[in-house]
């Protein structure tokens, strides 16, 4: 379904409980200040309050899912925090003055989890979710390649040395918060490709690839 379909659809379900919707006809993307292009939609009032119709708001979902997941990928956001009154700008649109608030961003996240798409962390709570652009397994693997191309298989590696050092520099997996790294390490140590080494003072935790 397009952009367009979507928003005339949420448009026709959303008018009943919303008094209305507006016209969605004349709404346009916008482009984030890093550049980040959303879909008209995300300019549709309606679409930033969680429709009460079990359908449309599983469509809400999904839709906030997709924008969500290709603005972490753009701007590089591995985790959100939806108490956080700076979780993003893609959840605040202030040129019609709605917000995704909390309740309806946790929802949104709890989907994306339900779905693959992030992971509560830490568990057993419903605010801070990793955001999963790339899987744990994609990341793995993604590090493995990297470590195999520069023939450092049988090297350990802090995990500083490999998300913050100077040979991470240039890698995709730059700035990859640690809860994140350590989940995508444990899918090759799974696969016997790596070996998780715990660190003493300032060295910290580190990794031999296999």
């Amino acid at each position: 379904m397009s952009l367009a379909a979507d928003t005339a659809t949420l448009a026709a379900s959303s008018s009943s409980s919303l008094g209305g919707a507006g016209d969605s006809g004349a709404l346009r993307p916008t482009t984030t200040s890093s550049g980040y292009k959303l879909p008209a939609l995300w300019s549709f009032p309606p679409f930033f309050t969680l429709q009460p119709n079990p359908a449309t708001q599983a469509h809400q979902l999904a839709l906030w899912s997709e924008i969500v997941l290709g603005w972490a990928r753009h701007d590089r956001v591995f985790a959100v925090n939806a108490d956080s009154p700076d979780a993003g700008d893609v959840f605040v649109n202030k040129a019609i003055n709605r917000k995704l608030l909390p309740p309806a961003l946790k929802q949104v996240l709890a989907h994306m989890a339900k779905e693959g798409h992030a992971a509560p962390e830490p568990p057993r709570q419903a605010a801070t979710y990793l955001i999963f652009w790339r899987k744990p397994e994609e990341w793995g693997q993604i590090i493995y390649d990297w470590v195999s191309d520069n023939g450092m298989t049988g090297t350990i590696l802090t995990f500083y040395d490999l998300t913050d050092g100077d040979l991470a520099e240039t890698t995709e997996f730059r700035g990859l918060p640690d809860t994140l790294l350590r989940r995508s390490l444990d899918t090759l140590v799974k696969r016997g490709k790596a070996q998780l080494l715990r660190g003493e003072g300032e060295s910290g935790d580190g990794v031999r690839f296999l």
